[in-house]
């Protein structure tokens, strides 16, 4: 512990890097690849920014995802036991889950995630875009996340879940108050009450939801859940409920921000653009490029299970270490000119859905989304251009996304 608490600390986390945190990155890379990086005044967390440790840290079985109740513990010692049914709830969520409960919950979760089950939905994708899409006038100025980027993904996954879309309000403002408390290694007890009054009411509205559709069966995503099972293991109640919550999170939170920022790196490069509009074939290797250099998700975390070495350096036990997802997507060992958007690289490898065994489930929806819409915008518009003032990106280090983006289109 001695040896932790001399080393020096390094500031990241701060207002200033993250609107531009790739030149920090880049000078982490060339320091080395673990490193010590402040959170806020009292704290600092070992954080790796290497591709390729992170790459075996998400498959190595020393280290867990369980780390709910750590979330809490960057909180006042006083006012943490007010915040147990957070911990517990997010604890119920697979991210946040290890073998075997993991690997038994993923099993069944897959049925619903599985290439041909997401293909079936591209035609709604493709018409919910299309709808969203039509009252937006070339000539026009507009905020493109307010009117396409964050409500087109919530508008999708309402209606895999079968939810009725006047619920859509609630439902964003409910994904934003858990990404301000997820999104942030120092998280204060205004997000902390935040996420767990909308985690508390997510839960409610889909205890009720589960309910009806046991009594009326459809198509949805909600009632295959209720139905799968595989060598007589089937979801729980509360696994249920948690599964839903946690979809309807991810299903928002992480392609509203692919879309976000793709568009806005595209408008930031307007030959690599039109190269994409006159080849619209190069949208699958243009998106996976759009993925690595403006990661949506920039950093996951996981908690040692007992004492290991990790880039050279002991690190006891019950610590926690940050995987720096945005920092390996920029590792030059990794990517040839890794500051360069280049939307046909080939064997992009990049890490913006994890790896391992905690892969993003839904990365193949969250693709097709993005593929789409980007090509839609491109396609639609070949004169949109940045409008207003510089964005700003959302005050959520683990989430980067935009504010807001206003375009003429």
């Amino acid at each position: 512990m001695s040896n932790v608490a001399a080393t020096e600390k390094k500031v990241l986390f701060s207002d200033e890097i993250l609107q531009d945190p790739y030149p920090a990155y880049a000078r982490l890379h060339e320091e080395g690849p673990l490193h010590y990086l402040a959170v806020g005044s009292e704290m600092a967390v070992w954080s790796i920014v290497s591709h390729s440790e992170i790459s075996a840290i998400a498959r190595d079985p020393r280290l867990s995802a369980k780390r709910a109740q750590k979330m809490i513990s960057i909180l006042p010692l006083d006012r943490q036991p007010e915040f147990r049914e957070l911990a517990r709830l997010l604890g119920l969520w697979l991210i946040f889950m290890d073998p075997p409960e993991h690997s038994r919950l993923r099993k069944l979760l897959n049925k619903g995630f599985s290439p041909a089950a997401v293909e079936g939905l591209r035609p709604q994708v493709e018409a919910i875009i299309d709808r969203m899409l039509k009252p937006l006038r070339p000539g026009s100025e507009v905020d493109l996340m307010e009117q396409f980027a964050n409500p087109l993904p919530a508008r999708i996954i309402l209606e895999m879940l079968g939810v009725p879309q006047d619920m859509y309000d609630a439902f964003v403002a409910w994904s934003r108050a858990i990404a301000a408390f997820r999104g942030r290694p120092d998280s204060t007890v205004e997000q902390a009450r935040g996420a767990q009054v909308a985690l508390i009411a997510l839960t409610d509205y889909f205890r009720k939801t589960v309910a009806e559709r046991r009594r009326n069966k459809g198509t949805d995503l909600i009632s295959l859940l209720i139905d799968i099972e595989e060598e007589g293991e089937v979801l729980t109640e509360e696994e249920l409920y948690a599964q839903c919550v946690a979809l309807l999170f991810a299903g928002h939170e992480t392609t509203r921000n692919l879309i976000g920022n793709g568009m806005y790196t595209l408008l930031k490069h307007p030959l690599e653009t039109e190269e994409l509009r006159e080849n619209p074939e190069f949208i699958r290797a243009a998106v996976e490029e759009l993925l690595r250099f403006e990661s949506p998700v920039q950093f996951t975390a996981r908690v040692l299970k007992e004492d290991m070495e990790i880039c050279g350096r002991r690190i006891p036990k019950r610590f926690s270490v940050l995987c720096m997802l945005g920092a390996a997507n920029r590792d030059p060992k990794q990517f040839e000119e890794p500051n360069r958007l280049n939307l046909k690289r080939l064997n992009n490898q990049h890490l913006a859905f994890s790896a391992g065994p905690h892969f993003c489930i839904g990365n193949q929806l969250a693709r097709m989304e993005g593929q789409i819409a980007i090509l839609n915008l491109v396609q639609r518009y070949p004169g949109m251009r940045l409008a207003g003032p510089q964005p700003k990106w959302a005050p959520t280090f683990g989430f980067r996304g935009l504010n807001s983006l206003r375009v003429m289109l």
